[in-house]
């Protein structure tokens, strides 16, 4: 038996809470079927789709291996953006800026799961948290998604990476099962 995966950069509460309050104050004005729950925020490093229990095993193994010696590292919200068309876009995100760190984090996912038989994503690789996706193109309103995040300085420490289950029924959707620790500074 499988369950769908992939690996994130978990949140802060803080950080949560944050993006809710933000996302929340542009629901009913934006053409978005779904917006993403609190509890659901993150940044993906690497979709695994179905996985069965002795690929996830081996996969945490091979992820404790290659994550063995990196360190901590700070993130900070930097602007908003979408995926899509600009008149129907797919997706409403909060980007954060692209450290080395974290490209050097994302490659060590990415070698850790080829190693193990995954395949690879082969998109530059675009750090995001999703806010609000799926078009509802039966919207009737006028709008503009907003670009501009007025929000500066807001920084967050990762400190370690999470393995998380996908249940699409429920809210939260996202379980974690398994988290790799990074090392502190």
């Amino acid at each position: 038996m499988s369950e769908h995966l992939f690996l994130a950069v978990p949140l802060p509460m803080q950080i949560k809470e944050k993006l809710s309050s933000f996302s929340k104050s542009w629901y009913g004005q934006l053409p978005f079927k779904k917006w993403t729950y609190q509890d659901d925020f993150h940044i993906t490093l690497s979709f695994l789709g179905p996985v069965t229990y002795t690929k996830s095993n081996e996969l945490v193994k091979q992820l404790q291996e290659e994550l063995k010696n990196f360190n901590s590292f700070s993130l900070k919200l930097q602007n908003l953006g979408t995926f899509g068309d600009t008149k129907q876009p797919r997706v409403w995100w909060c980007g954060v800026n692209k450290s080395n760190e974290l490209v050097e984090c994302q490659k060590r996912v990415s070698k850790a799961c080829e190693t193990v038989g995954f395949a690879i994503e082969k998109r530059p690789y675009s750090p995001h948290i999703t806010l609000a996706k799926k078009f509802n193109d039966h919207f009737k309103k006028e709008f503009e998604i907003p670009l501009i995040w007025d929000e500066n300085n807001i920084k967050f420490d990762v400190s370690e990476i999470v393995l998380y289950k996908i249940h699409p029924s429920k809210q939260p959707s996202y379980e974690p099962i398994e988290m790799i620790k990074l090392l502190k500074d």
